[in-house]
């Protein structure tokens, strides 16, 4: 009976001693991870470090690369990236126009024009930064430091959010992203209101500098785009299918009240002063041959039945789908490139807005 007592005793003492070391190393691992320094992603890393080493890297963001960039924050870095591309240093003047600061970062760039606040002498310093306003705070930068570069020439990429950007934006997100700065967030999308990380930004402005370094006089067009009258088509025509939607299929039609899928093409481009074919196998010769993967809003997209004569023909819109005036029986709607008949019969597309 001793012997079971006591064989069950050095069982009780061996898991009561494992226990504690589990416990031990347990902690020991958790105080290790909370002692370990934020540190760049992979793909950041390269740039964080060299960033750090021409002094666009503020002290108090090290170590906070994950962590999304506030406004304030950001003010910093564009003041860095302002210094570091004028060879100037930026001058603290002596009134503050705001409120709810009192950064010396953030009044020293609303003097050089690079910020300016949200209204009633209010800044936002600890709103986190968008990625439309960290454009515009980046395109301001490059403005107030290089006055002498041509900015006349401006093209816009059409994203599929961009209705979203914000008109004071557009400007800045067409060029930033027309010389490389800037990139979309995947799908053809810019996501204007989603928040920056500290390492988004900072590789953001070291990019800035490296393209400024290497240019002559302006920065290179290195994207196309399309031109601010092409934008302007675009949201014209934008507003003018909204009212035609829901309208009957006639054939024949070419408006005010019904239309045939290429007399709604006919009817509306007009309006946008381009003059097109009447039929679709003609408006399939207008304009240039684009590419499936790379339709944006208002391309002409033609089908054909038996893969060979074309028979429809519709207006891209975005997200994979088009407006069109189906068949008789129908009305004028949109309609998805993964819809049936639309899927197998897509025969090519064209360009009549540059």
């Amino acid at each position: 009976m001793n012997r079971r007592v006591d064989k069950f005793n050095l069982i009780f003492i061996f898991m009561l001693i494992t226990i504690v070391m589990m416990a031990a190393v347990t902690y020991a691992d958790s105080a290790l991870a909370q002692s370990d320094p934020d540190i760049p992603s992979g793909w950041a890393k390269a740039e964080i470090d060299k960033a750090k080493e021409i002094d666009l890297l503020p002290e108090k963001l090290q170590g906070k690369y994950a962590s999304n960039i506030t406004r304030e924050e950001f003010s910093e870095v564009a003041v860095k990236l302002y210094e570091a591309l004028s060879g100037k240093k930026g001058i603290l003047p002596e009134e503050n126009p705001f409120t709810d600061t009192q950064s010396t970062n953030v009044i020293t760039a609303s003097a050089l024009g690079i910020v300016q606040g949200g209204g009633e002498g209010e800044f936002g310093p600890d709103d986190m930064i968008t990625r439309q306003e960290i454009s515009v705070m980046l395109y301001r930068t490059l403005r107030a430091a290089k006055p002498e570069y041509n900015y006349s020439d401006m093209y816009e990429y059409i994203f599929e959010d961009y209705n979203m950007i914000s008109s004071w934006a557009r400007d800045a997100v067409g060029y930033l992203y027309s010389v490389g700065v800037i990139n979309g967030v995947g799908d053809n999308l810019f996501n204007p209101g989603g928040n920056t990380t500290t390492e988004e930004a900072i590789v953001l402005a070291k990019r800035m500098h490296d393209k400024v370094l290497a240019s002559k006089s302006s920065l290179a067009v290195s994207r196309s785009g399309v031109s601010r009258r092409g934008t302007a088509l675009r949201l014209k025509l934008e507003e003018l299918i909204a009212k035609e939607m829901g309208k009957p299929y006639k054939w024949g039609g070419t408006g005010p009240n019904s239309y045939d899928c290429s007399g709604l093409v006919y009817s509306l481009f007009g309006k946008l002063g381009i003059s097109l074919p009447r039929v679709a196998s003609s408006q399939a010769k207008a304009g240039t041959y684009v590419p499936k993967q790379d339709l944006t809003y208002g391309d002409l997209v033609f089908f054909a039945r038996n893969g060979k004569t074309i028979n429809h023909v519709g207006i891209y819109v975005g997200n994979g789908e088009f407006v069109h005036a189906p068949q008789a029986g129908d009305v004028v709607k949109k309609t998805a490139f993964t819809s049936g008949y639309y899927e197998k019969g897509y025969y090519t597309a064209r360009r009549v807005i540059n």
